[in-house]
């Protein structure tokens, strides 16, 4: 049995696009072991998964620093050996641990983050835009280098069948029953030049609701993104339930499968949803999907953007800000309830 060894910490959605890959190596090739290095809170994504373990490393209070990378490096060591180390980070973190392996003789193989031509794709000047390798792309990618070619296997990705059971209680609702839709909203990230703005969310509800029958499953986590929730749940009682701090998070992935659709921002949201395969609508703002980070095997129907001949300077950068250059995110404002929910009911149809 061949034992590879690959470092990924952060962020949510970078470590949730590993899980198609890692799904797709394994099933290809029956005598690997894989196990993933990553923050605990992200180890949930690889459950249940064939011939794959993960490492929970507490990088934030455990971890920390050299001392810290070298207390970790020591615990890896002893889970050895390991014939290839794939550093899926390329980190100032992943870099120590890499080089220690190096110096104890494994190989080591480190995954093109491509920071150059995303770099030109972001400039305030003189962009760049030619479409960049998709994330999971340079992945497998590695994997290849490592010596793992394979093909990528179709969705959904993540194994849910104990987390279905136990979130039984939200499938209680019928939806086919009765004919009425179940669309997630998950409307929050971790920058303000990817949030659409919270107050287009009752005007979208109530323009959706006209047309069809409808409920709305209000996905996110923290007290203002509840707080903002259970307003919303106020507005339209009927219309609205809030999952946010609800369930954990297999139970919202379980969730997520049974929904008609998910609109979404350019969040770890947006790509759990497309791990789970399901309909999807992602809004984009200060950033672009073909920077690398778009709702893998979706096409154009399922992003709305506004287009980079109208608005020159998207994207500003790959991750997203909190300023805008021009001080009026037109990329976010300019995207009307209308064209969003336009657009959703398409897709419902």
């Amino acid at each position: 049995m061949k034992k590879i060894l690959i470092l990924r910490f952060s962020a949510m959605g970078d470590v949730a696009l590993l899980v198609p890959v890692v799904k797709s190596v394994t099933a290809a090739y029956p005598d690997i072991e894989v196990t993933v290095v990553t923050r605990p809170k992200f180890c949930t994504l690889f459950f249940d998964m064939e011939r794959v373990q993960t490492f929970p490393a507490d990088v934030d209070y455990t971890y920390t620093g050299v001392l810290g990378a070298r207390d970790l490096f020591g615990k890896l060591l002893r889970k050895g050996p390991f014939d290839v180390v794939i550093d899926m980070h390329d980190h100032i973190r992943t870099m120590m641990l890499r080089t220690m392996f190096r110096i104890f003789g494994t190989r080591v193989v480190v995954f093109d983050k491509g920071r150059p031509e995303k770099k030109a794709f972001t400039r305030k000047e003189n962009k760049v835009t030619t479409p960049l390798p998709h994330t999971i792309d340079r992945y497998r990618q590695a994997f290849e280098k490592a010596g793992f070619p394979f093909a990528m296997v179709a969705p959904p990705y993540v194994a849910l069948s104990e987390s279905i059971q136990s979130a039984s209680g939200w499938f209680a609702y019928k939806k086919h029953a009765d004919g009425v839709k179940w669309v997630g909203l998950a409307p929050f990230a971790m920058h303000k030049s990817k949030i659409w703005p919270l107050e287009n969310y009752p005007l979208l509800i109530e323009e959706v609701s006209k047309q069809t029958d409808v409920k709305f499953f209000l996905f996110g986590g923290g007290e203002k993104e509840v707080k903002y929730f259970e307003s919303l749940k106020k507005q339209f009682p009927d219309k609205c339930e809030v999952i946010a701090g609800q369930l954990k998070l297999r139970q919202e992935i379980a969730l997520m499968r049974h929904l008609d659709l998910m609109l979404c921002v350019d969040s770890s949201n947006m790509h759990l949803a497309a791990l789970s395969g399901i309909p999807l609508l992602s809004i984009w703002g200060g950033t672009d999907p073909d920077v690398g980070f778009g709702p893998y095997g979706y096409g154009a129907q399922n992003i709305i953007q506004i287009p980079r001949e109208e608005l020159p300077c998207r994207p500003c950068s790959v991750y997203g800000v909190e300023k805008c250059l021009r001080g009026d995110f037109a990329c976010l404002t300019r995207i009307t309830p209308t064209a969003v929910s336009e657009r959703l009911l398409t897709l419902l149809r």
